[in-house]
């Protein structure tokens, strides 16, 4: 209730009064009436999710179909494995129920014959903590526990489990799961947003910083790397940090990607599966016009607050 005690209404000046959800309770706020108050487009979700996920998996970008990925793969191998890669509970993927991303994949595994002990989940919690099972339980499709496929938890201090890819082009010594590299169908999941180095996460950021080594994280989350102007929100072009990450993930390989945006209630407001590059720049180019406000003239005065806090 700051803003309602500090801010008055003045003798003589016109004011314009707007609302502000803090949490579950909205602040009124009284502002001076030549005050602009400029607002980004709400994107909207989409009416069938499920329907939209099942078409991006048959209709790929930049890539065939995940179902021809799939049979490619087993031509080589017939008895070959599959990990998909998901994200860790710091990052709102839907996973489960009717919009959920993670069972469609899995479904189409198992239709090609691959068996449940075949197909491994892995969490890409980067330098975060492992999460329990009943963190797990809570994120993931039941049908997953159901059909008793292995999950396991990215440990980035495990050096028995990293397997050893050489050295980026900054430099960084890269080390990745091995259990990821050991797989002949690599998959990865996510969600795309604005992020305030990379420029968007999703798409490559499953493997760098979700699968790599503890060591391989000291020039990618480095000073060099954050102190420059193109480490930024909505900035792919020419960003370090993205086009570390985007080699990484290149020297590990991936077959697939499905991500998805949504919008400030979770619900998803896109899908885009394919090929590592081409799938994520898709993704990017549409939060650039939902989370991004064009301005025509410089203000004196800009108040902006931190976006939404679910």
């Amino acid at each position: 209730m700051f803003f309602k005690k500090r801010v008055k209404k003045q003798k003589g000046v016109k004011m314009k009064k707007i609302s502000i959800q803090l949490e579950k309770e909205a602040v009124e706020i009284n502002l001076p009436d030549n005050t602009e108050i400029l607002f980004a487009d709400q994107p909207k979700p989409l009416s069938d999710p499920a329907f939209f996920i099942q078409k991006a998996l048959a209709n790929s970008i930049g890539s065939p179909s995940l179902d021809k990925i799939i049979e490619q793969k087993l031509k080589k191998n017939p008895e070959g494995k599959a990990v998909v890669v998901i994200s860790d509970n710091t990052r709102p993927v839907p996973y489960k129920r009717e919009a959920g991303i993670l069972w469609p994949i899995i479904e189409r595994l198992l239709a090609k014959n691959i068996s449940n002990d075949r197909i491994l989940i892995l969490v890409a919690t980067g330098t975060h903590r492992p999460l329990t099972e009943k963190e797990l339980r809570e994120m993931l499709d039941p049908r997953v526990f159901d059909h008793r496929i292995p999950i396991k938890n990215h440990n980035c201090r495990d050096k028995n489990n990293l397997t050893y890819l050489g050295k980026t082009n900054r430099g960084s010594s890269v080390y990745i799961n091995r259990d990821y590299m050991k797989a002949d169908i690599k998959i990865l999941t996510g969600l795309v947003e604005t992020h305030f180095m990379a420029g968007a996460s999703g798409g490559r950021k499953s493997i760098c910083p979700g699968l790599i080594g503890e060591e391989s994280i000291y020039i990618f989350h480095g000073a060099p790397m954050l102190a420059s102007p193109k480490s930024s929100d909505l900035i792919i072009d020419d960003n370090p940090c993205h086009q570390e990450a985007l080699e990484i993930a290149k020297k590990a390989g991936a077959d697939y990607i499905l991500n998805v945006t949504l919008d400030q209630d979770y619900k998803i407001t896109g899908v885009f599966a394919g090929d590592l590059e081409k799938a994520h720049k898709q993704a990017v180019n549409q939060i650039k016009k939902n989370v991004s406000i064009p301005i025509e003239k410089e203000y004196d005065v800009v108040i902006t607050h931190a976006g939404f806090v679910g």
